[in-house]
């Protein structure tokens, strides 16, 4: 009887969890994100431009401030609903510990900072990915997992490092000593690194057709249309490079990484940790590392730390998922890994910390650990 109490606790705590974290972080959409959601194939083949070309269909050509609004809600929600889903439906429900990883997942700084940046499109890549590992792996499994990486890689180029390998990570738990095993676990990587190959290859955008690309867009939307995100989506790998040299010459640059990347790599490594005491291969250990750290090799290229964190983090919480879901013995062994006194001391960790969310101005600026900026007025009234 104490234990159902227990769980019917939990099962609301975790209701909870997630209804305050939409509340808190689903704010309005700053222009950037709006913008990338209007990319479409009007020029030729885009990167990015897939939902745009899709949101034609239902909301017509053009798009009012309101129609925005509401497709930007909804690429976030979708993510947003599919990991808690996808969580609760595969803990074991008697877990009690299963319960506790997902109240720590709803109220990390991670979730909170992928919901803040509302608009962005890593919110569908997520509920794209997690709809794949719930699939069976039978010959149309594959296939329907083979679409769904190619349409996330045409959605952003992003799903290649977010979340391909943790689709290949969940066919080798399931079939890694099986007859053409590795082979099947390489199959989402390759995809989409042939899918990234022929998009880059055949885009139509570059600095020299963006005027062109965004006026087209500007004649579709009754708002203001950032321009940076046009910059950003015309730019290749090259001018990335270029801008990244020139941001880690900043300040402002190390103050992220220092803030808001340190934080939320402290919470990767714990989950790697974490991992890899559950796993008893160190093959698997290796792997299961490297699926919770390939968000972060984005930041070679690109300055978005805490959309890159986060995304980390979030595999790392998918990545235990699975083992709980899929090993007997690591079910066992996690009580002792994780229980209610690490539970609290990792969440006062979660709830105290705060990492930038683009659509709330400046408020981080009064939150751990960016609170410390302010506190250095001290020293120069």
């Amino acid at each position: 009887m104490q234990a159902e109490r227990t769980l019917g606790l939990l099962r609301l705590a975790t209701g909870l969890s997630l209804i305050l974290a939409l509340v808190n972080h689903l704010l309005p959409p700053k222009p950037f994100a709006l913008t990338q959601l209007m990319f479409d194939y009007s020029q030729g083949l885009t990167r990015r431009g897939l939902v745009g070309e899709l949101s034609q269909l239902v909301l017509g050509a053009e798009i009012s401030h309101a129609e925005a609004f509401f497709l930007a809600a909804f690429v976030t929600l979708i993510g947003a609903l599919s990991f808690y889903l996808f969580l609760v439906r595969v803990l074991p429900a008697e877990m009690i510990s299963g319960w506790l990883l997902v109240i720590l997942a709803l109220n990390s700084f991670a979730f909170a900072s992928f919901v803040g940046n509302v608009g962005y499109l890593d919110g569908l890549l997520l509920a794209l990915t997690l709809l794949a590992i719930s699939l069976p792996v039978t010959l149309a499994g594959l296939v329907l997992r083979a679409l769904l990486v190619v349409a996330g890689v045409m959605i952003h180029e992003n799903m290649l490092p977010y979340f391909t390998l943790l689709i290949g990570f969940d066919l080798w738990q399931r079939r890694g000593n099986a007859r053409f095993g590795a082979a099947i676990a390489l199959m989402p990587v390759m995809l989409g690194l042939l899918a990234l190959f022929v998009l880059v290859g055949f885009s139509k955008l570059d600095v020299n057709s963006a005027e062109a690309f965004a006026a087209g867009l500007e004649a579709r939307a009754d708002f203001w249309l950032d321009p940076t995100a046009l910059e950003v989506s015309g730019r290749g790998i090259s001018g990335n490079l270029a801008l990244m040299a020139e941001l880690r010459g900043t300040t402002k640059y190390w103050a992220w990484v220092l803030f808001d990347g340190v934080p939320l790599l402290a919470m990767s490594l714990w989950l790697i940790w974490l991992s890899a005491r559950l796993l008893d291969t160190p093959f698997g250990r290796v792997l299961a590392a490297l699926v919770i750290l390939a968000p972060l090799s984005l930041n070679l290229i690109a300055f978005d730390v805490v959309r890159f964190g986060a995304a980390s983090v979030l595999v790392g919480f998918v990545v235990i998922a699975l083992l709980l879901r899929d090993s007997e013995p690591a079910r066992r062994l996690v009580p002792r890994l994780f229980g209610w006194p690490h539970m609290l001391v990792l969440l006062v960790l979660n709830v105290n910390i705060f990492t930038i969310q683009v659509n709330i101005g400046a408020f981080h600026v009064g939150q751990f650990p960016w609170v410390l900026l302010t506190q250095l007025k001290w020293l120069v009234p």
